[in-house]
């Protein structure tokens, strides 16, 4: 637990700006739960990878950061995004949020950039142990994926 409170990179506090803690509440055909930012003043809930996608997509391009690489196109008129901002505005202690555990599983997961129209990042436990990185959403879910089956019984 050496590292508990670091990030891996950096040395710094747990977490950065650009990271959501994910609290996994149930597992089975599809995940269950929540996460939090620094960049929310709540707990975001999701009910499938899907929506945890959409939801975290929609808060980055909400504050402007981790600033998109493209500019999304609608046929149906959106809220204005927010333009890139190097230091988004903090609604929610790092405190708080190092609080919050979910049912089945927690992660730390953090967006580095969003390149070639998806995420690139880092997956950790709330100790600071790293799980992964990934080049895109798709790696994201597999990674996190492949740690839920470990914690089901008889997988």
């Amino acid at each position: 637990m050496k590292n508990a409170g670091k990030d891996r990179r950096t040395g710094q506090g747990a977490l950065r700006v650009n990271t959501l803690r994910l609290c996994i509440d149930s597992y089975g055909c599809d995940i269950q739960g929540r996460f939090y930012s620094r960049m929310s003043g709540s707990a975001v809930s999701f009910e499938s990878c899907g929506e945890l996608l959409l939801r975290a997509d929609m808060l980055f391009d909400e504050s402007g950061y981790p600033q998109p690489f493209q500019e999304k196109r609608s046929f149906t008129k959106e809220k204005k995004r927010c333009k890139y901002c190097a230091s988004p505005r903090e609604l929610c202690s790092e405190e708080e949020i190092l609080k919050q555990k979910g049912e089945f599983c927690t992660m730390d997961v953090t967006v580095w950039s969003r390149r070639r129209a998806g995420w690139q990042g880092s997956i950790l436990y709330p100790d600071g142990t790293f799980i992964s990185g990934f080049q895109n959403e798709m790696e994201l879910l597999q990674k996190m994926c492949g740690e839920f089956s470990e914690r089901v019984p008889g997988s």
